[in-house]
């Protein structure tokens, strides 16, 4: 499949609000947009590397606490935090990671989605509920721009 969007939700759906990353990435995945690949995973980690050096552009998703409103949409920019691998990595250094190895690195995004919870427990809040309805429909229309470059 050629990848031209690649979206990697993280979350943790048995973390009550920390769920929205998963919940949007099925939501996404259920669009079946052409040229997008969805991923759903726990953190973020260096062998996304492979999953990111393919696409034009990434769009990370995941559960925010400081967010002003329902959510916030943000380019990232490459940026290497530290010296090793590690199994918590960031958007902004796994871009690094991949320009350092491929001499180029895609486009990316953040949504960050406010939540309040992140308790043992697999519901998510009204609010989170809510606010990931806000950022789906920020997200659907990215993904419908296929050289989007909007933030919210």
């Amino acid at each position: 499949m050629n990848v031209q969007t690649l979206v990697i939700a993280c979350g943790n759906s048995l973390r009550d609000d920390d769920g929205v990353g998963p919940a949007a990435a099925d939501i996404v995945k259920s669009w079946q947009l052409p040229g997008t690949k969805v991923l759903a995973v726990h953190q973020l980690v260096p062998e996304l590397i492979d999953e990111m050096k393919g696409a034009q552009r990434v769009l990370f998703i995941d559960a925010g606490t400081n967010v002003e409103g329902t959510f916030q949409a943000s380019i990232i920019e490459p940026m290497k935090s530290r010296r090793f691998f590690g199994h918590h990595e960031t958007p902004a250094n796994l871009l690094a990671l991949v320009h350092e190895l491929e001499g180029r690195a895609p486009n990316a995004w953040q949504v960050s989605i406010a939540v309040l919870s992140f308790s043992h427990g697999n519901e998510m809040t009204s609010k989170a509920q809510d606010h990931l309805h806000a950022a789906l429909v920020w997200i659907r229309d990215f993904l419908a721009e296929p050289s989007c470059t909007k933030s919210a």
